[in-house]
Parts: C-alpha cells; structure tokens; sequence
C-alpha cells in the first residue's frame, strides 16, 4: 500500500488536495492508495511514529504554530525516504525547501499539469527501486509499512499471523492469512506461495528445496505437503526465471 499524507491547517485547501491526489492515482488501478489529511502541524506530529511513516508528504508551509520547513526537517530526522511537495503562495522558502531535499515546490494557485508533474517527480525513486509496501496492524495498535520485499515468509500462530522480515519479527492482529496472501499478490502477483497450511513464503528468499521441505535464506526449515514438491520446484524456477 502506497502511503500519502497531507498537511494544510485551511480545510478547504486540504480537501483540495486530497481531491487533487485521488484524481491522480484514478485509473492507475497498479496502486493501492491510503491518503489521510492533517489540518495541524502538531496533528501530524504526532501521529507521525505510530503509524508507520509515509511515502509523500504534502506540506503547506505557511501554518500556525511551526512552519512547513520545520516539520519537514523533523521528518528528515526520522526518514530520508518520505518524498516530500511543499505547497506554498510564496517563494521565499524555495531555497530552504531544496535544502530539505524536497522533490517539488508548487505555488498555490498550481494547475492540474503542474500538480502531476510534482507527484510523477515524488513517484520516480519508488518506481526505480522497485518497492512496494503492505501494511501490518500490530498487538498495541500501530501500524507498521513493510516493504514485501523485506518479508521472508508469514506463518499463522494460533490466531495470530507472525511477520519474519529482514530487519525483525512483527505480529498481525487484523488480517487472516488468506487476506495478507490476496495482498500480496496483488503487490507482486506469483512471488509468495502457500507451501503448507499456515506458511507464506517469499520465493526470492528461498535457499533450496527438496522432496518434503522448503529451506529459506534465514536457516529456518518449512514442510512442504506430501507429493509437492515438483509442483513447487517448478513454480520456483519460474519466478526465477522471470526475475532473471
């Protein structure tokens, strides 16, 4: 899921742009969308760790309170990967959002072209590194972006769906199994299977395979059903191809 975030303290200048994002990403049917507005620096502040982060960010710059460029920088302190569109009627920030490394400056009024243009620039570094992301709900109620690729395989435990990742172990207390599997291949159609019930796994982190398991790139061993083994090699090396 693609996350974007929108920060403007005028409520019909918010709605504007939350408009201008859904008109965006209309018939761009590769993309699961969540888009959330804040009407306060402070707001957005603080919602800013517990929820997993944010892809873009658009920023008003002139707000009560603390400026667009302040709360960019505390957003750069946390991420270097959130692109970041500022939204202004001024140029004067102009030198210190670049400072920022903001990916667009729009002047307020901005035209349909010219919004795009700032989102297309915004959506180039994911479309290079080839990232995708799903959203996991944890035990304490955060919410967690990880980006699949990072997944190595998902196994259910009693009624809980555990997350083994590159960078640690997180627990899913909303989705089924099934759910985050239709998830994920929607993300990336073919590159996680069910090898047995309760298992998820990333083809591209799979070591090997033999006649009754599965071994990934972490060590860990999972069975695979009676008389599957070939239906599953073949499916491996037809992703690997693929991806070759």
């Amino acid at each position: 899921m693609f996350r974007i975030a929108i920060c403007d303290d005028m409520e019909d200048q918010l709605r504007s742009v939350h408009a201008s994002v859904d008109r965006f990403f209309l018939g761009k049917g590769i993309f699961s969308v969540e888009v959330k507005g804040y009407n306060s620096p402070e707001l957005f502040l603080r919602d800013l760790d517990g929820n997993g982060g944010w892809d873009i960010v658009l920023l008003d710059i002139c707000m009560p309170g603390m400026l667009g460029i302040d709360v960019a920088r505390i957003i750069r302190e946390r991420s270097s990967r959130t692109e970041i569109i500022f939204l202004s009627v001024s140029k004067d920030f102009a030198i210190d959002a670049f400072s920022i490394n903001a990916v667009h400056y729009l002047l307020k009024p901005y035209s349909t072209d010219e919004f795009d243009e700032a989102m297309n620039r915004a959506l180039e570094p994911f479309s290079a590194k080839g990232e995708t992301k799903m959203m996991i709900q944890m035990e304490n109620g955060a919410i967690r972006s990880i980006d699949i690729a990072d997944i190595i395989f998902i196994e259910s435990v009693g009624y809980r769906r555990v997350v083994h990742a590159k960078d640690g172990i997180y627990e899913e207390t909303k989705n089924p199994l099934s759910k985050m599997l239709a998830e994920l291949e929607i993300l990336s159609p073919g590159q996680f299977i069910v090898p047995y019930r309760g298992y998820i796994v990333n083809l591209d982190e799979v070591r090997t395979i033999t006649n009754n398991r599965i071994e990934m790139q972490d060590g860990t061993g999972i069975l695979i059903k009676r008389g599957d083994f070939r239906r599953l090699r073949d499916t491996l090396f037809r992703w690997a191809f693929r991806n070759r």
